[in-house]
């Protein structure tokens, strides 16, 4: 599957923030590193060389896909490591993503992440904000603002993601219709046209889902959590989406998930169950910037072993990543137009032989 020139766009608008950073602070981090040695890793001011290059908690880059009855797509999520301190409590980072539909939509998203460890507890305080871009199947074009919070523990989890669009409505079709319509009456022929025209309108809903999720202790080496939760998207062209969504989800691997999704409505993803796989892998940018490998870590990512609770400071931010669109049906457009055309119907009677060529007949009653 070939990317469209657009998404690759996106892609590279991400490619250039992040290497922007890179240029910015790698000199710094190199010469803090350096520095290592000494028993010294501190830049100016005293602030460590790690909190602005933290390896951990760690990024990554996460590749999947999602497959309904309808709308299958990929995508690739990437989460930058921008801050951490010391104690390895706090994680500040830059998480972009890019998602192709087989139906020709494109979906990237970019946004600031922070999570919190609370000292002394396993629990994790999160919250984000997103820019999300889309260029739906019909080549209309949305963006929107993402709102999410996030509480993650050993044993429960919760989410909550609000999504408020521009206030846009695209038009992705329109059509005319023609009426004729005769009558005779008095001697009148009266001929009525009538012209209407029909447009169809593209929006992105505004809206919310929410889910609270328990950790089924089946197997230390395997994370398995069921999620259920609710949704509601306002429609303006009809009634508003709104149900119980519910998710299953499996940590095979330190970096190999799977999980099932369903959904009331069938229309929000292509089918009521939706089924995903991913896999992800770490990236430090303190690696990347002080010459050591990025990807540090790589076969731990799978190989079957029991994760420890901070690794989850750097899990994927779980969002609707399907940007949700609807469509409406034939809506008026202006006013319509009505044309009428009479034509009188004339008669002469006559008597007798009739005209005659040449003239000289009969006279005319």
């Amino acid at each position: 599957m070939i990317l469209d020139f657009h998404l690759s766009m996106n892609a590279l608008r991400h490619l250039i923030l992040a290497t922007g950073i890179f240029t910015l602070l790698a000199p710094a981090a190199r010469a803090g590193h350096e520095m290592e040695g000494d028993g010294k890793d501190t830049l100016c001011g005293g602030t460590s060389v790690r909190e602005w290059f933290p390896d951990d908690p760690r990024g990554s880059i996460t590749v999947g896909g999602q497959f309904s009855s309808h709308l299958n797509g990929v995508y690739v999520d990437a989460i930058t490591g921008l801050w951490a301190p010391q104690q390895r409590d706090a994680f500040l980072f830059l998480n972009s993503r890019y998602h192709y539909e087989d139906n020709s939509q494109k979906i990237s998203s970019t946004g600031l992440g922070f999570r919190k460890l609370l000292p002394g507890h396993d629990v994790i305080l999160g919250a984000n904000a997103y820019y999300d871009a889309l260029q739906s199947g019909h080549g209309s074009d949305f963006n929107q603002l993402g709102l999410g919070a996030e509480v993650l523990t050993k044993w429960v989890d919760a989410r909550f993601n609000y999504y408020l669009p521009e206030d846009d409505q695209v038009q992705i079709g329109r059509r005319s219709e023609r009426e004729f319509r005769s009558s005779v009456g008095s001697g009148v022929l009266r001929t009525t046209s009538s012209a209407r025209s029909f447009a169809t309108r593209e929006a992105a809903l505004e809206g919310f889902n929410a889910e609270v999720g328990v950790l089924l202790p089946l197997c230390k080496y395997t994370e398995l959590r069921i999620y259920g939760g609710y949704y509601h998207y306002e429609n303006p062209f009809g009634s508003d989406f709104e149900g119980f969504k519910a998710r299953v989800e499996a940590r095979l691997l330190p970096g190999v998930i799977a999980d099932v999704e369903y959904w009331d409505d069938a229309a929000l993803m292509g089918g009521h169950w939706t089924a995903g796989v991913r896999a992800s892998i770490p990236f430090s940018l303190y690696n990347l910037a002080t010459g050591r490998n990025p990807f540090e870590g790589f076969a731990d990512s799978f190989t079957p072993r029991e994760r420890e609770f901070q690794e989850r400071m750097g899990d994927m931010v779980e969002r609707s990543h399907r940007i949700q669109t609807t469509s409406s049906g034939d809506l008026p457009e202006g006013s319509s137009s009505r044309t009428e055309t009479t034509i009188a119907a004339q008669s002469r009677r006559f008597s007798g032989s009739g005209d005659r060529a040449g003239g000289g007949g009969g006279p005319l009653e």
